[in-house]
């Protein structure tokens, strides 16, 4: 019924391990109380509560049940008592829902006259701004909403009908909204569009929704010149789509096509963008002549990069610097193109000009940073601030009152409660504030919160912030019983978790080193992990490390000790890895991880072989970043 009440349960639960406090006891009594509806005793309970933290979320549940009722003078109280607690901003929400269903217009413009930041509340927004006569703004707004290749809320349907019985939908807004819900392969949406068409552009729709259906009609069909724009734009449309999965076929089909159709410059261009990028996803050689006269005439910042990729993975050293240099200028600065560019000039024995710009490449702290030093023998460059000084906790809690909010969640155990606060907290700092939030956090063992308040205001060159070092026994005890890297154990973790230990992923991988249930199940059962007795106990700190460092050991043992595709399967999972392998015809290391298929697992590994050299710093250890084995390795 009220949505903190399961929070309170969990608190009740850790009662006992959380230090006796009065107000704590009076806060738990009220939020039973409340739950149960004894009004007489949470108003008895409640007196006495101003000072403790958690007070605001007793008031926001309060104002939350009695929604329907709730004045704009309780809001603007609430709001005034708690300006830092995303309830306030939750209760806000809610409340100009409340308006927007209500129809009070001129009091939701009144509470809130900007545009809001969610779709639904923009259409509302407009909506309100109709019904007050300023239609022009209402109108312009409908149009943006409405050109869009997804469905809309349903609160933005009679925003939609106003605009319409003014004649502002009509079949050009629907047609154009029918290439983008194409586009993004709505059939759905496309299908409730087509029906709103009138009679006489009915045919341009129905042509489109039958190529939707079935993009193959295109090799056994043809218009004539006389077709008109809007079957010119399906035609185009479908020939792009269609290059994604034949472009063999499309390549054949679409000369013709725009011989007979005449199809304009721009749908032109379209077509051969998907042609191109599909040509060079597959790596095919097939119509390279093609492809490499077109592109510099159709082609983006993206497919020049694809083009390069595509150079690397065929070891073109030859012409790969001319396609480097078809990138924006702020990209070909880039550590990543400065490593390549050396490494083509190398291959060419342009040896000044390729140490030159590797010793450029070595001066960043990433991957191709470390590599570019490792080959051109330069030093690591770790750009290492020094940390702020935290502020004692006292002075933090006067100046950040949500401060202690957070503390008193940890201390109750919930540290997910904990760290919504906290987000909230520096969404509302300066850069200043944010880093002496994050010593703070440091100083204190909030581990995970140091790193969010990093990368909250960016601060990239503060180390000591974004890469603590967490768990140190639990590490350097595996490390050394399973003879692995303490400092790639380490940079995993960062990796999956950003030390949050509670941390879980949208298909349940869950803890420090992010296991799999099935995952930890079976790592468990082959390594006697006794600790590990129900799912839940991925989220203990101690079994976590044993379970995550153990399947990484199964790992690096299948293939053959080396970190690159042990790294890579940790994410994509051995099988993936296996058929990449299998298929990449023994590449060099540095060019098989450019080429991994997944963008996500590619930063993976070049994010977690990174990592592994900062940790090693912050260790105290050598810095060494690939091993000689790995990189003279094929792959």
């Amino acid at each position: 019924m009220r949505g903190w009440f399961g929070v309170g349960l969990l608190l009740l639960s850790l009662g006992g391990s959380v230090q006796a406090s009065p107000l704590r006891d009076q806060y738990r009594q009220a939020e039973q109380a409340l739950k149960k509806d004894d009004l007489p005793a949470y108003e008895r309970l409640r007196k006495g509560l101003d000072d403790y933290p958690l007070t605001v979320y007793l008031d926001y549940q309060i104002l939350a049940d009695k929604l329907p009722q709730l004045t704009r003078a309780q809001l603007t109280r609430f709001m005034t008592r708690y300006p830092d607690s995303h309830l306030a901003d939750r209760l806000e929400r809610r409340y100009l829902f409340r308006l927007a269903r209500e129809q009070r217009w001129q009091e939701f413009l009144a509470f809130y006259p900007a545009l809001p930041n969610s779709v639904e509340l923009q259409c509302a927004h407009y909506r309100a701004k109709w019904a007050t006569g300023d239609r022009a703004t209402a109108i312009a707004g409908a149009e943006r909403l409405w050109r869009h290749g997804y469905s809309r809320p349903d609160i933005c349907n009679p925003l939609f009908d106003a605009w319409n019985s003014v004649g502002g939908r009509g079949d050009e807004q629907i047609w154009q909204r029918m290439l983008l819900a194409y586009q993004h392969r709505q059939d759905g949406l496309l299908g409730y569009l087509g029906r709103q068409l009138s009679a006489a552009a009915r045919p341009a729709g129905d042509f489109l929704l039958s190529l939707d259906k079935d993009p193959d009609l295109l090799a056994g069909s043809s218009l004539l010149a006389t077709a008109s724009a809007r079957h010119k734009a399906a035609l185009a449309q479908a020939l792009s789509r269609l290059a994604d999965t034949k472009p063999e076929l499309v390549m054949s089909l679409y000369p013709k096509y725009r011989r007979q159709s005449s199809l304009n410059p721009e749908q032109v261009a379209d077509i051969e963008r998907q042609l191109a990028r599909r040509l060079m996803f597959n790596r095919t050689r097939d119509y390279r002549s093609w492809l490499d006269s077109r592109l510099p005439v159709v082609g983006d910042s993206d497919l020049f990069e694809l083009r390069a990729r595509l150079a690397i993975w065929e070891q073109d050293w030859r012409h790969l610097p001319g396609w480097i240099d078809r990138l924006p200028a702020t990209e070909q600065q880039d550590s990543r193109w400065q490593y390549w560019r050396g490494r083509a000039l190398k291959a060419q024995n342009r040896h000044a000009e390729g140490d030159k710009a590797w010793q450029q490449a070595a001066q960043n702290r990433d991957y191709y940073g470390f590599l570019s030093a490792q080959q051109g023998r330069h030093d690591f460059s770790l750009q290492k601030k020094p940390l702020v000084p935290a502020p004692s906790l006292s002075q933090a809690r006067r100046q950040w009152p949500a401060l202690l909010r957070v503390e008193e969640w940890l201390a109750l155990g919930d540290k997910t409660a904990a760290r919504v606060e906290w987000y909230h907290l520096l969404g509302r700092v300066n850069e200043a504030d944010g880093l002496a939030l994050g010593s703070l956090a440091l100083s204190r063992g909030w581990y995970d919160k140091s790193i969010v308040a990093s990368i909250q205001v960016r601060a990239w060159d503060h180390l000591d912030l974004r890469f603590p070092v967490v768990y140190r026994e639990l590490f350097q005890r595996q490390a050394r019983r399973l003879g692995v890297d303490e400092a790639t154990l380490f940079a995993i973790a960062r990796q999956e978790s950003a030390f949050y230990e509670q941390a879980r992923s949208p298909v349940g991988a869950g803890g420090l080193m992010q296991l799999m249930p099935a995952t930890a199940r079976e790592t468990a059962r082959k390594h006697g992990i006794g600790d590990y007795q129900h799912p839940s106990d991925v989220y203990r700190p101690e079994v976590n490390v044993q379970l995550g460092s153990s399947y990484f050991k199964e790992l690096l043992e299948r293939y053959d000790n080396n970190r690159i595709p042990a790294i890579a399967a940790y994410n994509a999972g051995p099988s993936r890895i296996n058929r990449w392998l299998k298929g990449s015809g023994s590449r060099p290391m540095d060019v098989w991880v450019e080429n991994i298929p997944y963008r996500e697992t590619r930063g993976y590994v070049q994010n977690v072989l990174a990592f592994s050299v900062i940790y090693q710093d912050m260790l105290g250890q050598k810095k060494t970043f690939i091993k000689p084995a790995e990189l003279n390795d094929v792959y």
